[in-house]
């Protein structure tokens, strides 16, 4: 009788393990998603603090502003999306701060930055758009940035998806499909 439940016990832990195991994401040791990415998007760098030539907080200066953040940790993860030199860079960026409150007041930075003041022109009929909307990324609504990527000339509309987890404030610099943005703005289980 010891023996059967014995092995009941060790099949449903295997069970388990392989549950666990089945359609999981990797996801680097500082938060990044590698894998499980949009059709099109590889991971090119991580960046932190400890990355030779980097200075991270140049990275995220876009955060510093009027209402105070305290102490930030962050790392980037640059993915390409199209060929080299032809497209720009998505990315997504991870802000460690010592509270919720200090997310909040990073995002109320981020969105305050006199570019996002302007209306946003599209480019086909050069009719203003809406800058900013809502959307929902792994349950939780977000903000959503429309910015404006010059390529060609062009003028691309680049979907931008912010929030925070609790102390973590997440940006997403997506390209200029919404769906692939928002599917890489999912991959970041945040």
């Amino acid at each position: 009788m010891k023996s059967m439940a014995i092995m009941c016990i060790l099949f449903m832990y295997m069970s388990v393990a392989c549950l666990n195991s089945f359609g999981s994401e990797k996801i680097s040791e500082f938060g990044i998603p590698e894998d499980n990415l949009p059709a099109g998007f590889k991971l090119l760098a991580i960046k932190t603090n400890s990355t030779p030539g980097v200075n991270i907080t140049e990275d995220i200066n876009e955060f510093f502003g009027a209402e105070n953040i305290g102490p930030s940790e962050a790392v980037i993860g640059v993915y390409i999306w199209g060929p080299l030199g032809q497209a720009y860079d998505a990315k997504i960026t991870l802000i460690n701060l010592t509270d919720e409150k200090h997310a909040q007041a990073a995002i109320t930075n981020y969105r305050s930055q006199s570019k996002y003041q302007k209306p946003l022109y599209n480019r086909v009929d050069r009719g203003k758009e809406d800058r900013f909307a809502k959307a929902i990324v792994n349950g939780h609504e977000v903000l959503e940035i429309r910015d404006v990527v010059d390529t060609v000339g062009l003028g691309d509309v680049r979907y931008l998806f912010l929030w925070n987890n609790n102390a973590t404030v997440v940006l997403v610099e997506g390209n200029n499909d919404r769906s692939k943005s928002l599917e890489l703005a999912s991959a970041t289980k945040l």
